[in-house]
């Protein structure tokens, strides 16, 4: 007998080994009817290796075996999570496993990626950028209410800062502070022996004012500002808002840039256009409040 081409013996081998393979060709005996076209095709294939002497059951099993494998072929592995590819019994890749997307967004910002259903976070975050906003112009009222324009306000004393046996200690944690008249402001002491130390510190903070004792407490007097003294706090409150306005165009620009991550993730030019038109507006809302409080400012530091 010739020897067996390698064709069959790789056929053989796997009829021999493949778990999926051996129960069909185990059950294909005599209940099982081939199509012509299979039983032809492995017939033909014994000639023309020359194997005329080769019977008709061996003919049947191979064709038996290029059935369970199409089979096999055909159903294909099941796909993994987010749309992975299915592998068949074989080792095969099937074809009509195709990758699928997934997506959710964020507010302002959210959507799903064109075109897929992955799963898409973006970075883009038009509350948090308008709450940066708020906050930076709220910091610049503040800062305003500390600068002295010839009323009392207690908001003066709120930058000093006292030494308590080395420990720097803000004056409002040690005393409470209070309009006496329109011209003069009263301190309070939580604790008399510190009286003198927080006389220290506000004579030595820089706000041109003389603290007096008072009985058990500490009268601060608030001088009317000279011409000199208005247009120096007057650049002061100009360079301070200026510092707000660059701060909010710096946080929009940075909001800018988060959108343009976000187009290429998968957001709509639409959505896109319409949030940037939309923190735009936001922008010079904050950026009108902040010159408003400057105006307010100038004319209260020109009328006093």
């Amino acid at each position: 007998m010739q020897r067996a081409p390698s064709t069959l013996l790789f056929v053989t081998r796997r009829i021999a080994t493949s778990s999926v393979l051996r129960p069909c060709v185990n059950s294909a005996s005599s209940t099982l009817h081939l199509a012509p076209r299979s039983s032809h095709w492995a017939a033909l294939v014994f000639r023309q290796q020359g194997f005329t002497s080769v019977t008709a059951p061996l003919a049947l099993k191979v064709a038996q075996h290029s059935q369970c494998r199409g089979y096999a072929s055909k159903k294909g592995g099941k796909g993994g999570k987010g749309g992975k590819k299915g592998k068949n019994d074989d080792g095969d890749d099937d074809e009509d496993s195709v990758p699928a997307k997934s997506g959710k967004g964020n507010k302002g910002g959210k959507g799903n990626a064109a075109g897929g259903d992955k799963d898409i976070e973006f970075v883009y975050d038009q509350d948090a950028m308008e709450k940066k906003f708020g906050q930076a112009v709220e910091r610049l009222k503040k800062e305003f209410m500390t600068m002295r324009t010839g009323t009392a306000n207690p908001a003066v004393l709120d930058p000093v800062m006292v030494n308590v046996e080395g420990n720097i200690v803000p004056l409002r944690d040690l005393a409470q502070v209070s309009i006496k008249d329109a011209k003069n402001l009263v301190v309070f002491v939580h604790e008399p022996e510190l009286s003198t130390a927080i006389e220290k510190a506000i004579r030595e903070a820089g706000l041109n004012l003389n603290p007096v004792a008072d009985n058990n407490a500490i009268r601060v007097p608030v001088p009317k500002p000279t011409k000199e003294f208005r247009e120096n706090l007057t650049k002061m409150a100009s360079a301070s808002t200026e510092k707000t306005k660059t701060v909010i165009r710096n946080l929009r620009k940075d909001s800018m840039q988060d959108l343009k991550k976000d187009l290429k993730n998968g957001m709509s030019k639409d959505e896109n256009f319409k949030l940037e038109k939309k923190a735009q507006e936001i922008h010079d809302k904050y950026i009108k409040e902040a010159e408003e409080a400057l105006r307010s400012k100038q004319k209260e530091i020109m009328a006093n």
